[in-house]
């Protein structure tokens, strides 16, 4: 199991109704029965952050009492037979409201080829079951985090181009962790391997440590275990003074949006022989309401072409789920495969 995130979840207190869409991130440790949930799964729930997270044995109790067979005959299949987890059913929170959430997960097998842990990422897709029933298509609303805390604020948003499972043997990934002091941790990359939850764990820990970009890919590329990081970039931001760090291996680089005008951050250059990282690092002063995108390499260079293009009317969009949707409508659906795209807002 990758080491607690504890650094990622906002104080105690009943959160607020988690939007339609939002993903979240489970991990279930089955030889020490512990359990790590991400903020976002704790707000789909409806639960409060500070409580320790459900066991497997737990979990049924949240469930629609119609659906517990459902989800039991899931889990049974992923730790006995080491089959995915990929289905649907519904959950009654603390206030008595009723959520629709999709599964998709699988198990981390140990030398002997038993299942030692499980992970899996929820998704609430309440509003597109309801549409749906109706006969409406919508168009699905970004996974979002809440603001990052801290003067100034990142808001940030996501739009993933599913083409297949989130996370599985490859696949893209983006995410976001708060830590201490009030920087952030944003990074994208294309996973590849069987155990996914290992990886992404150390990079949340080598990041808490206080590890610079460079350095953590750098530190990635050593680590002896069956899932790689490729296409990543990895990136600090310090609200004290707006200044952003970043590396990356392999094509990817940021994009920034200022004064209605869009571009590619210019890539670090090659650190000297026997420096401490392969990889360079490069430093830049954010601005308010500068807008950084981080992509997978999934994302073309035609498609990056054209998000650049959209500075213009990214200006004019006050959130990051606005530029979200404008840039959604932009790509379309169903012709970028599993990418991802990060985008942050500095809006303080």
């Amino acid at each position: 199991m990758p080491p607690p995130v504890s650094a990622d979840r906002p104080p105690a207190g009943h959160p607020e109704g988690a939007p339609s869409g939002q993903v979240g991130r489970a991990e279930w440790g089955l030889l020490t029965d512990d359990a790590d949930w991400s903020v976002e799964l704790y707000r789909i729930l409806g639960l409060d952050p500070s409580v320790p997270a459900l066991t497997l044995d737990e979990l049924p109790a949240l469930v629609h009492e119609e659906d517990r067979p459902r989800l039991t005959a899931m889990v049974t299949g992923c730790l006995v037979d080491a089959r995915p987890i990929d289905g649907e059913f519904r959950v009654r929170r603390p206030d008595d409201s009723v959520r629709t959430v999709h599964m998709r997960g699988e198990p981390v097998l140990g030398t002997d080829g038993d299942a030692v842990s499980m992970w899996a990422l929820i998704r609430d897709v309440s509003e597109l079951r309801l549409h749906a029933r109706s006969g409406t298509d919508p168009e699905p609303p970004p996974a979002r985090r809440p603001p990052l805390q801290g003067p100034p604020r990142l808001d940030l948003a996501v739009h993933h181009t599913a083409g297949g499972p989130p996370v599985t043997a490859a696949a893209d990934w983006c995410d976001a962790l708060e830590l201490p002091g009030g920087a952030a941790l944003l990074s994208v990359g294309d996973l590849t391997g069987p155990d996914p939850a290992t990886l992404l764990g150390a990079v949340h820990g080598l990041a808490l440590a206080g590890i610079p970009p460079a350095q953590l890919l750098s530190i990635l590329d050593q680590l002896e275990t069956p899932t790689s990081l490729r296409g990543a970039v990895c990136c600090r931001y310090e609200p004290q003074n707006r200044n952003f760090t970043w590396a990356r291996s392999g094509r990817p680089v940021p994009l920034l949006f200022r004064d209605g005008t869009g571009r590619r951050l210019t890539a670090p250059d090659d650190p000297p022989p026997g420096a401490d990282s392969p990889y360079g690092q490069a430093e830049l002063a954010l601005r308010p309401d500068d807008l950084l995108m981080l992509h997978t390499e999934r994302l073309s260079e035609p498609d990056v072409a054209r998000l650049l293009g959209l500075g213009p009317r990214l200006s004019t969009a006050r959130t990051a789920p606005e530029c979200v949707r404008l840039l959604a409508r932009e790509l379309g659906a169903g012709q970028h495969g599993d990418a991802c795209v990060l985008v942050a807002r500095v809006s303080g």
